[in-house]
């Protein structure tokens, strides 16, 4: 019988960067779990959107995905709003070609 709870915890490493009012700028280093399936599906979908509210919706599902993370921290939106368009983009690329790899890892 196939135990699930037997299944090793893989972590993506990203480090953030954030300023303060006083543009001081806050950096936190995160292991950020695999998302469920649930959470990977919202933010599939919300990646493909193209309206105006989806840069809201996406900035939230990122923040969500960063905020599953081993430590329990939760992600400050501002974190996601110091991202540009570019950075954010660059996250999702790395996160998924990172679920990817990981998957395909023998060990």
């Amino acid at each position: 019988m196939f135990d699930i709870s037997t299944v090793s915890k893989r972590y993506f490493g990203i480090k953030l960067i954030a300023t303060d009012e006083d543009d001081k700028a806050h950096s936190i280093e995160l292991e950020v779990e695999p998302p469920k399936i649930k959470a990977l599906k919202s933010l599939m979908a919300v990646s493909k959107a193209a309206n105006e509210d989806a840069m809201n919706e996406l900035a939230e599902s990122v923040r969500k995905m960063l905020s599953k993370n081993k430590s329990g921290y939760k992600v400050p939106i501002e974190y996601i709003d110091d991202l540009n368009y570019d950075q954010l983009q660059d996250i999702m690329t790395e996160y998924f070609g990172w679920m990817a790899k990981a998957k395909n890892d023998p060990n």
